[in-house]
């Protein structure tokens, strides 16, 4: 599922190329409540037992939090928030009565660490990773699996991620890899060494006004912004 319906396609095609397998493709903006009985109508046919969240909105200029309008703070809200809540609460309960699945929550460490520049972001990926938490430990026993990925920078931006330093980027293919093995195993997983070290150092070790700002000044040199 995704809003951009040729991209969509296109990562259908190469699924198809590459592995062999059916690939069936639902173009919707998951930011509209009207959507979902669609969503459910087009997989009717078939049982869901793994589902995976992974979609987000965020503005690709990074405003602080007070220079983005209000409507952009309230599509990230309906996208990154609302929209886990309404997948996972109507897959889930058709899952419960099968007795199994599984449900793959993609958050972020930014929902551990707040990184100025992607406030919003970073508050909405904290929902996620409490809600999932809260999930996993709700549903023992009822034969689905919730795992959240508290995710670091991923090799998915192009040149974005160009001012980071390079050893912090990890392979999107390896944190799959990684995920998969700890559902059913784990409640949370942080892929790759840099992402748990980063996490530790921001949230055992430095005060939390410290971490606060080592992130303000990190994002700053990141996005290329001056802390004006």
């Amino acid at each position: 599922m995704d809003i951009l319906a040729e991209e969509l396609t296109a990562r259908a095609a190469t699924l198809r190329t590459e592995y062999g397998i059916q690939v069936r493709t639902i173009a919707a903006d998951l930011g509209d409540l009207a959507v979902y009985p669609r969503i459910l109508d087009e997989v009717a046919d078939v049982d869901i037992d793994v589902l995976v969240c992974n979609h987000m909105y965020t503005p690709k200029d990074t405003p602080k939090i007070l220079d983005m309008p209000l409507d952009v703070h309230n599509a990230m809200i309906d996208i990154n928030a609302r929209a886990y809540v309404n997948l996972i609460y109507r897959f889930a309960h058709l899952m419960k009565p099968r007795g199994r699945g599984a449900i793959v929550i993609v958050s972020s460490g930014s929902g551990l660490i707040p990184a100025p520049y992607t406030g919003a972001y970073a508050a909405n990926k904290a929902f996620q990773l409490v809600f999932g938490e809260v999930l996993w430990y709700e549903t023992r026993g009822t034969g689905i699996d919730v795992l959240v990925m508290s995710a670091g920078l991923m090799d998915t931006q192009g040149d974005a991620f160009a001012r980071y330093p390079r050893w912090q980027i990890a392979d999107p293919r390896d944190a799959a890899a990684e995920t998969l093995k700890a559902v059913g195993r784990k409640h949370l997983v942080m892929p790759g060494y840099p992402n748990r070290l980063v996490t530790l150092l921001n949230t055992r070790i430095m005060p939390r006004r410290r971490a606060v700002t080592f992130m303000g000044t990190f994002m700053e040199r990141g996005l290329g912004k001056g802390s004006s």
